[in-house]
């Protein structure tokens, strides 16, 4: 077992250094950070105390919008320039339109049949198909904001209505425990097409609570690096770390359940049982994803790792949002006040804010821009890899290389935006306007850009829109202390609040119109 360790370690400083010295390369050669080690790479200078976007920001910093690290074994190229991003999204976007291969895709993914894990290829074709046309189409997600997303917001409202009215009118609130809630809602009735109900005040219980539990295990083990990711050759060695360990038995606890949905649903639609909403989405996947011609994977699957990824992909965005642009509110009165002015002139107090208002709402759409510019759910977008040789600026790129956008360095570049670290919701109604998050506009790229996307934008966003209009047109936001809200940022994949948001909510509607 030493001796055949140390052959593959001679053999990986052989290739490690092959790849360094290629003299048949056709471009430039990328700038690269010194320090690199044979087999390491650059992974000691990566630190789990910084987050990697802001190491990643310092070397562009020092190097330039485009470098070359290495993540072990893994020649991964770094941008943080919008014109490069759209050059990688337009130009090499098919070069780049697949997937590195980890251990998260293998074991939580379903063997990489996961939409967002998917190798390019014919199967990705079918499942974005699928995805796009089917399960969140333009016309899937107006029927659903004005069913679903109305109704769950609606009871979040009369929920938190009812915990002030119950505890004095000015009451303290957990609005991470709320907010988490309310996505989380909304996935499950869409997915399922019946309601699991979570209280903001109430703990989850049974069923809802260990689907919560295995949510937040997933985002956790999502955002861990895994060593044979890094180094293949441990991966030869069946190399156990407690990650890979947790990944596999949480594989068979998200399995399990969504054999149980399946079976569920298949023996209610065999028997014509309409007890569930006809529009949830494992039915329409029951019926849309066929029992042969799958490119290798199952129709149940497919229709798990759908699943999987749909309930994870959406609820962490929402929230995470949603709680950064109220904790960016509360700091900045004044940007709170002109939304609630704006909400007030027009849709005023007598009414409940609904969709039909939100085109009229041009602040409050500018807040939620500046927000995810501010604080991108993913600060750096999935990783992709290249599927062939290209290049970047005139930099040869080989194949095999890994592509990294940082989205949270892009958002922050002071020559696109002035005084990139002010939260300024001016600047999409002025010299940003027009500008969206749908990929589209590369200087803010929130969800992503080009084939691989994320289709969920629409979804998410409507969403966003309608919960923060009924937050702030029913409830004046305080702090409970003279003190700012607490900025501070998690060390993850995800860029989460690292303290729950406390805040004091006062309504501000007549009784009636909380029902």
């Amino acid at each position: 077992m030493a001796a055949g360790a140390l052959a593959l370690l001679v053999f990986y400083n052989l290739l490690w250094k092959k790849r360094n010295f290629n003299t048949k390369i056709k471009g430039r050669v990328l700038p690269e950070p010194s320090g690199a080690l044979p087999i390491l790479g650059h992974v000691l200078q990566l630190s789990r105390k910084v987050q990697f976007q802001r190491t990643m920001a310092a070397f562009a910093d020092k190097y330039g919008p485009i470098f070359l690290i290495r993540m072990g074994m893994h020649p991964t190229l770094i941008v943080s320039n919008h014109e490069i991003a759209k050059e990688c999204f337009t130009t090499n976007d098919q070069t780049f339109a697949s997937r590195p291969l980890f251990n998260q895709g293998k074991y939580l993914g379903y063997n990489n049949a996961s939409y967002g894990f998917a190798s390019y290829g014919a199967y990705w074709r079918h499942i974005r198909k699928v995805a796009r046309l089917e399960i969140l189409s333009t016309q899937r997600v107006e029927a659903l904001k004005h069913t679903v997303f109305a109704s769950e917001i609606n009871i979040m409202i009369e929920d938190l209505f009812l915990f002030c009215k119950n505890n004095g009118g000015n009451s303290k609130v957990d609005m991470t425990q709320c907010i988490e809630n309310l996505p989380f809602n909304v996935m499950l009735k869409v997915m399922t097409g019946r309601r699991y109900s979570v209280s903001f005040h109430d703990a989850a219980k049974g069923e809802v609570k260990h689907l919560k539990d295995m949510t937040n295990e997933f985002m956790y083990l999502f955002g861990q690096v895994e060593a044979s990711d890094l180094f293949p050759f441990l991966g030869w060695f069946n190399f156990q770390t407690k990650y890979l360990k947790s990944m596999k038995r949480l594989a068979k606890e998200m399995d399990e359940l969504s054999e149980s949905w399946i079976e569920e649903h298949t023996t209610m639609k065999q028997k014509g049982d309409q007890t569930f909403d006809q529009n949830n989405f494992i039915d329409i996947l029951l019926s849309v994803i066929e029992e042969k011609n799958n490119y290798g994977y199952s129709r149940d699957t497919i229709i798990k790792a759908s699943i999987t990824s749909l309930v994870l992909g959406a609820t962490d965005t929402t929230a995470t949002t949603i709680l950064w642009l109220l904790s960016l509110l509360l700091n900045n009165k004044h940007t709170l006040k002109l939304v609630q002015e704006e909400l007030d002139l027009h849709v005023g107090r007598e009414r409940k804010v609904e969709y039909s208002d939100i085109n009229n709402l041009v602040y409050l759409q500018a807040t939620v821009k500046e927000t995810l510019r501010l604080y991108p759910p993913g600060p750096v977008l999935a990783p992709h890899l290249a599927n062939e040789d290209c290049q970047v600026q005139g930099y040869h790129v080989p194949k095999g290389t890994r592509l990294i956008i940082n989205a949270w360095k892009m958002h922050r570049d002071p020559n696109v935006w002035p005084e990139p670290e002010e939260f300024k919701p001016e600047r999409f109604l002025t010299t940003h306007k027009g500008v969206d998050a749908s990929g589209k506009h590369f200087v803010l790229l929130p969800f992503g850009s080009g084939r691989r996307s994320c289709p969920g934008y629409t979804f998410a966003t409507q969403l966003m829109y309608l919960t923060i209009a009924r937050l702030l047109q029913g409830f004046d936001f305080t702090m409970p202390s003279n003190e700012p809200i607490d900025m501070s940022e998690t060390i993850s994949i995800s860029l989460s609040r690292e303290t729950p948001l406390e805040v004091c909510l006062t309504p501000r509607l007549s009784p009636e119109l909380y029902a």
